[in-house]
């Protein structure tokens, strides 16, 4: 049958079909429509399909009003007959949602077609019940909760209100219908950030007389405040509509509220899937990383470690969750005597240090988490379910000449070799344990790996290959939670995680940089790119030179603040006094002591949310493959940590001290966020390749900020790389004007056998989210 709003709506449904309505108007049952999926797009619809548009503000306005009408309608039949109040009643909620001829290959639907009321799952009750009309009153105040949001509140009894929210979605404008009791009402204003104080509402509601069957006073006084209601609707949802048709369109490599910026599409996905279910960016990013452990498990997993760098919009606080591996309580005697050996891939269990990834991710969830535990793990389980596939970008690591022979020895052959032969790209990669064991973390938490059974089974399987984890070392496993490094640089903070973390080395670098006041004109010619580049190698070979303050200060108390002095400007000035135009100065020039190999690995995940709370989060298992070791029973592949000890040098010393219970070693990890209030933008950014993170990041930073790249250029850049010999290395289409031109000044090569530097990034600038995922690695980002 048709409805009474302008043929809103299809057929009533019987008793059992409650739970959706299509339309307030008389006679109409709760049931579902025909076709729900003309209501709400699917999930993982294209981000523009889920922002309605309207094409005049009348649009919106004469909605509101035929509403009010319809309900205005039923007074007649209610003065005929009281009405009696269900027993269990629930507020109807209606959505206007209308979607005109977009491009996005939605159809175009009138208004009219797409209003529904939803109530909760009772038979036989009508929409229209609790909305009698009697007088109209309309108080607005923004909500406090997010700046594009509208909240109208229309009197339409004195049991009864109408609420209308209204949200600003890009270019377009959404607006949401609730009816709800007074008292009702007055209790949610309670906990509602509505800059109206409850006491004022409350002044706003008429008494109720008994029996509820007050109605307003007359005709004229009902008309009168219908006007006034509907002139303020006006005046507000008007200049609403305006501003939303004017905003600024953000392109195709760009999104309007939220993004994730992982190493592979699927995983970025899989992030922006979280937001869309009002998951906060800690969700979003744990999500990720969970996915990320599966399709690249040669860079990170459950057997590794993680650092987070979080921002809260609310209260402006960044703190950081180090969950980073720990040195066990009774490691190899004289582990550090097998350092060179062992380079550069350090296979074996007697580099394994205790896991804790799943602590951090737990912390990090405590703390910030929104959406269920278990809905975090879903995707990823799903994924393994579904027919898996080898990646790309894992086949090429399983293939690659340098690894292919230490990977034949190892127990991971019997997860990713078929025979002799290594599996190739889209083979099916059964890995069911895998899928078991992160259904029970998702049910029984983090503690089914560190107390549990699972715990258990791993340390029984890596204990048949030498491993000397116990029980008590995954028990005693705590993430380290501690407030970020910030560095003011320009008209950003540099946020960014403490040692024994990286973040201490790229403050220092880009705080160095900074006094240069190098831009976009200044390297606009060649010399000036030459002496960009020369400033920078300099300035990479000094902070060579300071990482022995990137030891664990927990352990060693006698590096206890020494970083803080990375961040400061004396350190930054004498150091720049400390250049000139050459760079074949010695080595103790700038303090290095010793030679490092080539360490790489790790993954990182970027995401922005709607709130504007970010999150970078950067995860490892250090080397491709960590120690090679594989556990059966749980699926999990195991890191070689503790390898990182082998470059924690003294300062001005080549002695390696002896690993610490408890410790963690130092690392390159970056995760790191950078504000500016000035500007109102934001840059969530880390890197992964282990010792190239920092060359990378940086790099990358600098190229943003200032030189005037885009994102995406800014992190496509080639970059160089300095060793711990002070020579340097270019990314093979580095320019070879700039190469030459560093040589001239004296600076030495080096050819680096392979570049694995990935940087991820999301931006704010205005009212854009930008976000880069880097094609070295085949990544591309997701968003809305």
């Amino acid at each position: 049958m048709e409805t009474g709003l302008g043929g809103l709506g299809s057929a009533g449904a019987g008793p059992r079909e409650a739970g959706w309505t299509a339309a307030l108007s008389p006679g109409t049952r709760v049931g579902p429509p025909r076709d729900t999926s003309r209501c709400r797009p699917p999930v993982g619809a294209r981000p523009r399909a889920i922002c309605p548009r309207f094409r005049e503000p009348g649009d919106l306005l004469s909605s509101l009003v035929r509403v009010w009408q319809a309900l205005k309608g039923n007074r007649a039949s209610r003065e005929e007959k009281p009405h009696k109040r269900p027993a269990a009643w629930h507020p109807a909620r209606a959505e206007i949602a209308a979607e005109t001829g977009s491009p996005d290959g939605w159809p175009a639907l009138p208004l009219q077609r797409i209003l529904e009321a939803r109530a909760a799952p009772q038979p036989a009750v009508r929409a229209h019940t609790r909305c009698p009309p009697g007088g109209l009153l309309l108080i607005w105040k923004p909500l406090s909760v997010h700046p594009s949001d509208s909240v109208c509140l229309i009197l339409l009894h004195p049991a009864v209100w109408l609420s209308a929210r209204l949200s600003v979605c890009g270019p377009r404008l959404v607006a949401h219908l609730s009816c709800h009791p007074s008292a009702h009402l007055v209790r949610s204003a309670a906990r509602l950030p509505v800059h109206l104080p409850v006491g004022r509402l409350r002044a706003h509601l008429p008494a109720l007389p008994p029996g509820h069957r007050a109605m307003a006073q007359g005709r004229g006084a009902a008309l009168s405040l219908a006007l006034l209601g509907l002139a303020l609707a006006l005046a507000i949802i008007v200049p609403a509509v305006v501003v939303s048709r004017h905003r600024v369109h953000c392109g195709p490599q760009a999104f309007a509220h939220a993004a994730v910026a992982a190493d592979s599409k699927t995983c970025s996905d899989i992030g922006r899937a979280i937001l869309l279910q009002r998951g906060s960016p800690v969700d979003a990013a744990i999500a990720a990383l969970v996915c990320t452990g599966v399709v690249h498990p040669q860079s990170m997993g459950l057997g590794g470690g993680v650092i987070f760098t979080i921002y809260n919009a609310t209260t402006g606080k960044v703190e950081v969750i180090n969950a980073r591996e720990t040195v066990p309580s009774s490691p190899i005697p004289a582990l550090l005597d097998q350092c060179e050996q062992a380079q550069p891939l350090g296979i074996g269990a007697q580099w394994i240090g205790v896991p804790g990834e799943l602590r951090g991710y737990a912390e990090a969830h405590r703390r910030h988490g929104r959406l269920p535990w278990e809905q975090l793990f879903t995707p990823t389980i799903a994924l393994l379910r579904g027919g898996f596939r080898v990646p790309n970008i894992l086949a090429s690591f399983l293939h690659s000449p340098f690894l292919r022979p230490s990977l034949t020895e190892s127990s991971l052959r019997q997860l990713f070799f078929n025979g002799t032969e290594p599996l190739r790209s889209q083979d099916p990669l059964p890995w069911p344990m895998l899928a078991a064991t992160l259904e029970t973390v998702a049910t029984e938490g983090a503690e089914a790996l560190y107390t549990g059974r699972l715990g258990q089974l791993l340390l029984e399987d890596i204990a048949k290959e030498g491993s000397r984890l116990t029980l008590q070392d995954l028990a005693s496993f705590q993430p380290e939670v501690a407030d970020a490094l910030a560095m003011p640089l320009g008209d950003y903070t540099l946020y960014s995680p403490p040692p024994p973390a990286g973040g201490a080395i790229l403050s220092f670098v880009l705080n160095v940089l900074k006094g240069f006041n190098f831009s976009a004109e200044s390297v606009a010619g060649l010399e000036g790119r030459v002496n960009l580049y020369h400033h920078l190698v300099e300035t990479l070979k000094f902070a060579g030179g300071q990482r022995w303050r990137l030891w664990d200060p927990r352990s060693h108390p006698e590096v206890q603040n020494t970083s803080q002095d990375l961040l400061g400007e004396a350190l930054a000035q004498h150091i720049r006094q400390q250049m000139d135009a050459r760079g074949d100065h010695p080595l103790d020039h700038y303090s290095l002591a010793g030679a490092w190999t080539h360490r790489m690995g790790t993954a990182h995940v970027s995401v922005l949310g709607e709130d504007g709370s970010a999150v970078a989060a950067t995860s490892t298992i250090n080397t491709p493959f960590g120690a090679m070791v594989y556990s059966p029973r749980t699926g999990i592949l195991l890191n070689n940590e503790l390898l990182d000890l082998c470059w924690r040098h003294s300062q001005g010393s080549r002695a390696t001290p002896e690993p610490v219970p408890g410790e963690r070693p130092p690392s390159s990890m970056v995760p790191s966020i950078l504000v500016s209030a000035a500007r109102g933008t934001k840059l969530v950014i880390g890197g992964a390749g282990g010792e190239l993170i920092i060359s990378a990041v940086a790099q990358a930073i600098m190229n943003k900020l200032w030189l005037g790249f885009d994102l995406q250029a800014a992190i496509k850049a080639p970059i160089l790389h300095v060793d711990s010999k002070g020579q340097v290395e270019f990314e093979p289409s580095f320019s070879q004007e700039v190469q030459k031109g560093l040589q001239d000044r004296g600076q030495e090569q080096s050819k680096r056998p392979f570049f694995l530097n990935v940087v991820q990034a999301v931006s704010q600038d205005g009212a854009c989210v930008h976000a880069v995922a880097d094609p070295r690695k085949g990544g591309e980002p997701s968003g809305y």
